[in-house]
């Protein structure tokens, strides 16, 4: 199969989806339901925003743009020898959001490799609808995919993402091998007074898209000192959909209740916004329900720290970094925990 049937065959899957996100046929939603019922966090609405990402990441240009930086999609042997270029490589998905390991799935099928998948158990529905449908559009795909619950052998190279206890794991089973292994990040945001309401309407999207589960989601923001709460709280309550829909998950509500009782307890400095606490505290990594502030003087400062702590974020919302509203919209450019799984794909091709 050559690379160009592998781009057709995805720009196609992005075209099919993009129908059946439209027309609500009865396959489409009963695999929306089963999702949902796997993992009360997937509401429906989520697993859609998650799928209207992958649609975008499967447009015609945006795939072309992405695959044009990589020669070696396009110069390697593509007939008779692409049987010893040919690697497996052994993916293990997170389940934190929906569809969170797509684009690993993608950089390795597209690349020509074989992926032997295991999927988490918090998310075991979603890929394989994807994976069926690519297989109905190009036969030869069923060839290249395996899902498996255990995996321990048959594979050249493998990407893991997990929690902080699953890396540990990783690194014992898997550093023999080539590998790309990733934990858990936070994202964080630096305000500084002047935000507009369309760029604080993005960033309670960057915050609480997925309820804040994703290492895209800001939790924590730097401000300016004196900062005013008063408009972005009232942009927070107007956010109908958003906020209804934390305040109608009985999941978060039931973090919500209870941190706001370890609050009360510990008499910290909390900031109810209705659907979330601000809390002063300078950790990148507060409970669900939680977001951290911590005030500013010099930006030099806040650039300091965080850099100290690059190894702990996935991105930095502000007008100079990921922009308000954007990350949860990440290009296919934009590699989890910064690195290019292209690249490590194409070494894989060398060695």
């Amino acid at each position: 199969m050559t690379f160009q049937n592998r781009f057709s065959a995805f720009v196609k899957l992005g075209s099919s989806l993009n129908e059946q996100l439209s027309s609500e046929n009865a396959e489409f939603t009963d695999v929306l339901s089963r999702a949902n019922q796997e993992n009360p966090w997937f509401t429906e609405e989520n697993i859609r925003f998650a799928l209207r990402a992958v649609v975008s990441d499967l447009d015609e240009k945006n795939l072309n743009d992405w695959t044009l930086q990589y020669p070696f999609l396009r110069n390697a042997v593509e007939t008779q020898c692409i049987a010893s270029l040919q690697k497996t490589i052994a993916v293990i998905m997170a389940g934190n959001l929906p569809l969170v390991g797509f684009r690993d799935f993608l950089a390795v099928l597209i690349s020509g490799h074989k992926i032997l998948c295991k999927l988490s158990s918090k998310d075991s529905i979603l890929l394989k609808f994807l994976a069926e449908k690519l297989i109905q559009i190009e036969p030869k795909f069923s060839e290249l995919i395996c899902f498996e619950n255990h995996i321990t052998e048959g594979f050249d190279a493998v990407i893991a993402t997990g929690g902080s206890h699953a890396v540990g794991n990783f690194y014992e089973y898997f550093s023999k091998y080539p590998h790309i292994i990733r934990g858990h990040r936070n994202s964080c945001a630096i305000l500084d007074g002047s935000e507009n309401p369309e760029e604080l309407q993005g960033l309670f999207e960057d915050m609480f898209r997925y309820f804040g589960l994703g290492c895209r989601n800001v939790t924590k923001l730097f401000l300016p000192k004196n900062y005013d709460f008063q408009l972005f709280i009232e942009i927070v309550r107007n956010q109908k959909d958003l906020y209804q829909g934390l305040e109608q998950h009985h999941l978060y509500q039931n973090n919500f209740r209870y941190q706001k009782v370890v609050s009360a307890l510990n008499l910290r400095k909390t900031i109810d916004t209705g659907v979330f606490l601000l809390v002063e505290d300078p950790s990148l990594t507060p409970p669900i329900s939680v977001v951290h502030y911590e005030y500013y003087s010099d930006l030099t400062e806040v650039k300091q720290s965080l850099e100290a702590q690059k190894n702990h974020l996935q991105c930095i919302v502000s007008r100079n970094n990921t922009p308000f509203g954007h990350a949860q919209k990440p290009t296919l450019f934009d590699y989890a925990d910064g690195i290019d799984t292209m690249e490590f794909l194409d070494l894989q091709l060398k060695i």
